[in-house]
């Protein structure tokens, strides 16, 4: 979070009467550049789940997003729904898939060029896969983070999606829809 933005929030909190005057002094730091590249990955990876989650016009139990930030971009979705995962595509309403694949899918390139340009500036490595996982009864969301410097961070995007999607389909049969804690990751 900017310091403008925390500190205002904290100014908020004291006119709410939720915080002492005396706290405001201590949101006078400001962040270095990697924590404002980690910040920013983390309001992007919340609007990622929120904009895949409300395509889908919020039907979903659980969402799951691999996103591929190398050299062409992209965003593999699949959903819960009931007991099965499903691939964005094989969902039956089609607006929703239309929505999906004119709205979401292309701002692959513009999120990857985003993220990665603060990491960059950061001098922080970059991230090559994030798997997301959002699960709605809790409202709980997850993130994993495969960097260029991982030894996973080779794998072929198939290889990660196939896997993950494998282990899934076989998790979410034995986790709570409300279990509030994560699912698996591949790797």
């Amino acid at each position: 979070m900017g310091f403008f933005k925390r500190f205002f929030k904290k100014v908020e909190d004291v006119n709410k009467g939720e915080a002492a005057v005396s706290e405001l002094e201590s949101e006078f730091y400001i962040e270095s550049p990697e924590e404002e590249a980690m910040n920013f990955w983390v309001e992007t990876a919340q609007n990622i789940i929120v904009n895949v989650v409300k395509a889908a016009n919020n039907s979903v139990d659980r969402a799951f997003i691999l996103v591929n930030m190398r050299e062409q971009p992209s965003f593999d979705i699949f959903y819960q729904l009931d007991d099965r995962l499903l691939m964005w595509n094989q969902l039956e309403d089609t607006l929703i898939k239309e929505k999906i694949e004119t709205q979401l899918l292309p701002q692959a390139s513009n999120v990857a060029s985003a993220v990665n340009g603060s990491f960059s500036q950061a001098t922080h490595p970059k991230i090559v896969f994030a798997e997301l996982q959002f699960e709605w009864a809790t409202g709980a969301w997850f993130s994993h983070v495969i960097w260029e410097d991982d030894d996973n961070a080779n794998l072929a995007k198939e290889v990660i999606l196939s896997k993950w999607f494998d282990t899934l389909s076989a998790e979410i049969k034995s986790q709570p829809l409300d279990s509030d804690s994560k699912l698996s990751w591949y790797p």
